[in-house]
């Protein structure tokens, strides 16, 4: 069943699209081609999903690649997903985001407001992507990475030639707002960027780099707070609940 938000509802939806049970779908939402939406899912006013690429504008005979969505997703307002893109359960979406086309998204992910993914990309599990955040073509991130707003990733070491290069962001990684990661890099497991760094080397695991160079300044576990206690690996000593699969919800009193 699809229920629309609005009785008349602008937008379209494909008679060839594939539409799971309880799925909201708003004003001028459009459901292209070869799109599956599962179960549960909320699809927010005026989306484009299955967005084509260049060459269906230039008029080429070409089949539309399917664009799935998960079970218990919430996309909100004016994100545009394009074609061959496949994404898990329980992703969500800010306003304004957009998702190029070959880009696959685990599930328990997010992406923040006016952030923007470039295509080729592939994102695991429980990944935090803030507003604003551009993530360049061919980057692969892994499971439980959180990624701040206006955080750029590279992938053209010498433009415009377009010979891109693929970054690689390790598990657990956190990367603060306004930082730059230069094409082809790795940034180690549990290692943090700090706030504004330009990365020009690869990050080792749990290591903190800063600055512009960025420079590697200590093991993220000499990292202490105001107590004096140590806080990263932020795996380690996450207390409030926030849905990982090795915690504990919180019971109310």
């Amino acid at each position: 069943m699809v229920i629309s938000m609005y009785e008349n509802n602008q937008g379209y939806i494909s008679p060839k699209a594939k539409i799971g049970k309880n799925v909201s779908i708003g004003l001028g939402a459009i459901i292209n081609d070869n799109v599956v939406i599962g179960d549960d899912c909320f699809i927010g006013p005026y989306c484009i999903i299955g967005e084509h690429t260049t060459q269906y504008y230039k008029g080429k005979d070409i089949e539309q690649k399917i664009t799935s969505i998960g079970a218990k997703s919430l996309i909100r307002s004016h994100t545009i997903i394009y074609e061959d893109v496949s994404i898990g359960d329980h992703f969500q979406s800010g306003h304004y985001s957009m998702i190029r086309e070959n880009t696959k998204i685990g599930s328990h992910s997010s992406i923040g407001s006016y952030s923007e993914i470039f295509g080729s990309v592939s994102i695991g599990d429980f990944v935090r992507i803030h507003s604003r955040v551009g993530i360049g073509e061919n980057t692969f991130i892994e499971n439980y990475v959180w990624i701040f707003p206006y955080v750029f990733i590279t992938n053209d070491k010498y433009p415009p030639h377009g010979n891109l290069l693929t970054c690689n962001i390790k598990e657990y990684a956190q990367i603060f707002s306004h930082a730059v990661i230069m094409p082809g890099l790795t940034i180690g497991k549990n290692s943090i960027v700090a706030a504004g760094a330009l990365v020009t080397k690869d990050v080792g695991d749990e290591r903190l780099v800063m600055g512009n160079p960025a420079k590697d300044i200590k093991s993220v576990r000499e990292i202490r707070n105001e107590d004096g206690q140590p806080v990263y690996p932020w795996k380690e000593y996450l207390e409030e609940f926030r849905g990982y699969p090795w915690q504990q919800p919180i019971e109310d009193n």
